[in-house]
């Protein structure tokens, strides 16, 4: 559990210090006041990257200066302390100096950000990097299988564009089907084991007897297959990659009906909170121990009584959770107020 944390020229804040008990952190504040720089500054600390920008962009506004450093002391008596000056950041773990974080360094994240919000009605890329980053903490080699993957997709479709004999293909189609292949075998057993759990979330929250679905759907799932799919593009001569993982979307249905064009914006809320319950048991229950949840704005377009079951949820109080919030309903151990 985090102890400590100060914030020195990163983002709104000048030199930020505070201080937490164990249990749920709640950031109250108008918009603009830094609420959301916090969490991204744990994100950063215990993940290495932030989910907004790059480390260039994080330097305090209309400040005179060029570097940013965060510091987080931990209740077990480790310290981390990112700094980035001159372009170049480092990761100081218990006096052990990093370029980047190290992949067992790094601590389970569940993350809501106002922008998953849309993740019913966005793009289909919008729902896959959703459930790919809850993918990731549970299994770290999605990651880096999706980067391994983006990297030959990116070349694969470089060699159609330009006309590329078949044989020249043939190398990355190889790598393509066996990477392919894994992220879809993934994504297949954990969205599954999300939508087994996402009902009985969805019910407690809205207190009805509405159904929720997932669904993952990929045509070819074997190397063998995928391997097919692409030699069959191929003779179609078209200039990209039109199959595969980075074109797959993940169904989600509200009594059986698309929940894109049915639920309403307090019911599609409220799927989304469904949805990373069911993620934050599952890796509670992989993992084997407590993970930090970082909500940023929690309970906006919730009316009063989901926002009431929202908080009864024992989820918050089994794991490390910070928010930032509209709202002071919430009984907290820590409260931080930003003006």
């Amino acid at each position: 559990m985090i102890a400590r944390v100060r914030l020195q020229h990163f983002r709104k804040h000048e030199d930020f210090e505070a201080t937490f008990q164990p249990g749920t952190t709640i950031i109250t504040g108008p918009n603009g006041s830094g609420k959301t720089s916090l969490i991204e500054a744990i994100h950063i600390a215990i993940q290495g990257k932030s989910w907004r920008s790059d480390f260039t962009e994080m330097i305090k506004n209309n400040q005179d200066t060029d570097w940013w450093r965060l510091d987080i002391d931990f209740t077990d008596g480790e310290k981390r302390t990112v700094k980035f000056i001159d372009n170049k950041k480092s990761f100081i773990i218990n006096d052990q100096s990093y370029t980047r974080l190290p992949a067992r360094l790094k601590k389970p994240v569940i993350l809501f950000e106002p922008s998953d919000l849309q993740l019913l009605y966005g793009s289909p890329n919008r729902r896959r990097t959703f459930f790919d980053r809850f993918i990731a903490q549970v299994d770290p080699t999605h990651a880096s299988t999706l980067r391994r993957f983006e990297r030959v997709l990116s070349q694969r479709n470089n060699l159609l564009k330009n006309g590329a004999a078949r044989s020249n293909l043939f190398v990355w189609d190889i790598q393509f089907a066996d990477l392919a292949e894994k992220i879809i075998s993934a994504r297949t057993t954990w969205i599954k084991k999300i939508g087994a759990r996402v009902t009985e979330q969805y019910q407690a929250i809205a207190n009805t007897h509405d159904e929720i679905s997932l669904g993952y759907s990929a045509s070819h799932k074997t190397r063998a297959a995928i391997l097919s799919q692409l030699d069959e593009e191929y003779a179609s001569n078209l200039p990209f990659t039109r199959s595969g993982p980075q074109t797959h979307d993940i169904k989600i249905k509200i009594n059986n009906h698309d929940a894109k064009t049915t639920a309403s914006r307090g019911e599609n809320r409220t799927i989304i909170f469904a949805m990373l319950y069911s993620m934050i048991e599952l890796a509670n229950q992989e993992l084997g121990s407590n993970i930090y949840l970082l909500f940023d704005d929690i309970d906006s377009e919730l009316d009063s009584t989901h926002q009431k079951n929202l908080y009864l949820n024992t989820i918050f109080n089994n794991n490390y959770l910070f928010a930032t919030t509209i709202t002071t309903r919430h009984n907290a151990a820590n409260r931080l107020r930003f003006d």
